[in-house]
């Protein structure tokens, strides 16, 4: 595929993830590097190259699609985005730059009659995530009743305002890993196959999971309202849980028994339940 867009490969090809039916390399062109993703799944990029087009519309600093291929096998190949992972590390106007970025994507708005993981309302589809989210945490740790009827105590006490949310335009797996800080200080987006309808309080949980400290710098350029403000306070702790247990049951699937410790010894109910 890229000798037929004119690329040809320079140097060595770097393996980046290899997984049963799934492949991606970075590879040198002469354009400069790109990202080759494969597939054995046809059509397993179609959502990333629609989100890359549109974010790119948009103004918004992500890799180039230099061609796509539905497959099987699946294939797209990504201009290359330097940068190194976003954290608490890094430069605070670094991290108040992410934020206003993040803000810019929730900005766009969800497209009319978004429906959400097959349910009309976004406070259903929370329901039956923390049920999925318990159901599972159980099989990988003993937990108390008094920690289930807290999770959802804490449901009940917020669903209201949860039946208020998902007009959003979100990354939903804007990992910190996926917020790339370039060596000019700008900030680049990757991996952002998952740009969904959703609620702009979920990204910014999704960047506590794994480094609480960073909130602080992403939300100082975020700059929420005081009703904005008001909301995240009530809502990122309980996305924080919930995607505290779906990136450790991630770990369980793809990485390793140490990281899916890791993260389940900061899941905790208590903090955010009286």
């Amino acid at each position: 595929m890229l000798a037929r867009h004119g690329l040809t490969v320079l140097g060595n090809i770097v393996t980046l993830l290899r997984r049963e039916g799934r492949l991606v390399v970075r590879a040198e062109t002469t354009i400069g590097p790109v990202a080759v993703k494969l597939s054995d799944d046809a059509g397993a990029f179609l959502a990333e190259e629609a989100a890359v087009r549109r974010l790119a519309r948009s103004g918004l600093p992500v890799a180039g699609v230099i061609a796509h291929a539905e497959g099987p096998p699946a294939c797209l190949v990504l201009t290359w985005v330097e940068g190194e992972p976003l954290s608490s590390a890094s430069p605070p106007e670094a991290q108040r730059a992410a934020g206003a970025l993040l803000r810019r994507v929730h900005r766009l708005g969800a497209d009319p009659g978004a429906t959400f993981g097959g349910q009309e309302g976004w406070d259903a589809w929370m329901a039956g995530w923390l049920n999925h989210a318990l159901s599972w945490w159980g099989t990988m740790a003993p937990i108390d009743d008094a920690a289930r009827r807290g999770a959802w105590a804490r449901y009940q006490e917020i669903r209201s305002l949860l039946s208020t949310r998902g007009d959003h335009l979100m990354l939903f797996d804007g990992r910190p890993e996926h917020i790339l800080v370039r060596g000019d200080g700008e900030i680049g987006l990757i991996d952002v196959s998952e740009l969904r309808a959703g609620d702009a309080a979920m990204d910014i949980a999704v960047l506590a999971v794994e480094d609480p400290d960073l909130l602080d710098g992403v939300l100082a350029g975020y700059q929420p309202d005081s009703r904005e403000s008001a909301v995240f306070d009530r809502l990122v702790p309980f996305y924080t849980f919930l995607r505290r247990l779906a990136r450790a049951e991630w770990y369980q699937r793809f990485g390793t028994a140490a990281e899916m410790a890791r993260v389940l010894d900061t899941v905790e109910v208590t903090v955010w339940v009286s």
